[in-house]
């Protein structure tokens, strides 16, 4: 009986364990006073214990427009417990660079993690990691900037930091075309 209890005990810490991961991270809501985005972390423990009891409410725990405005009477909570997985920045993100190649190589973005990331550009403008853009600017970039791989960002930021180490060479028509996508095979 013991045996029973243990084995159960440990598949309700387990589960406790993979909810709590899951709620972690920043997300990006509407504020309901403002109609803009706004970047919010919730209470991931208490999201999972109360997920695990069938209490399906949030409690933000940090958002981008506090201390001005906190103690807010938190009517984004919501949105975020509708849709825990659309509001995460990190699958925001994912979704976004799955629909495109970099515009440098043109190569396919599967890869967000890492110590080098993808980038984007907006209009000429600088090459600027996902990751180094405040969550609550990143709906308005991702709807006019292009993607940039890490690869392309990491040659880009060398050449940008290091010009007198950078010797360029004419584009050759074999390298003028971007790379074919990674599921044709070439024989």
């Amino acid at each position: 009986m013991a045996t029973i209890i243990f084995a159960v005990l440990a598949l309700a810490a387990m589960a406790f364990a993979v909810l709590a991961l899951r709620y972690r991270g920043k997300r990006i809501v509407e504020c309901p006073e403002t109609r803009q985005p706004v970047a919010t972390e919730i209470g991931a423990v208490r999201a999972a214990a109360g997920r695990l009891t069938g209490d399906r409410g949030v409690v933000i725990t940090s958002c981008s427009r506090w201390p001005e405005r906190a103690g807010c009477d938190q009517a984004c909570a919501p949105a975020i417990a509708a849709s825990p997985r659309e509001t995460l920045v990190t699958d925001i993100v994912t979704r976004w660079y799955a629909e495109r190649a970099c515009v440098l190589c043109g190569k396919h973005i599967q890869d967000l993690g890492g110590a080098i990331v993808p980038a984007l550009r907006k209009g000429g403008g600088p090459i600027t990691p996902w990751s180094d853009i405040p969550p609550e600017d990143l709906p308005s970039l991702l709807s006019t900037a292009v993607a940039v791989c890490a690869s392309c960002e990491l040659a880009e930021n060398f050449r940008r930091v290091h010009p007198e180490l950078v010797i360029e060479r004419p584009r050759t028509q074999a390298h003028a075309e971007p790379l074919p996508s990674p599921s044709i095979a070439l024989y």
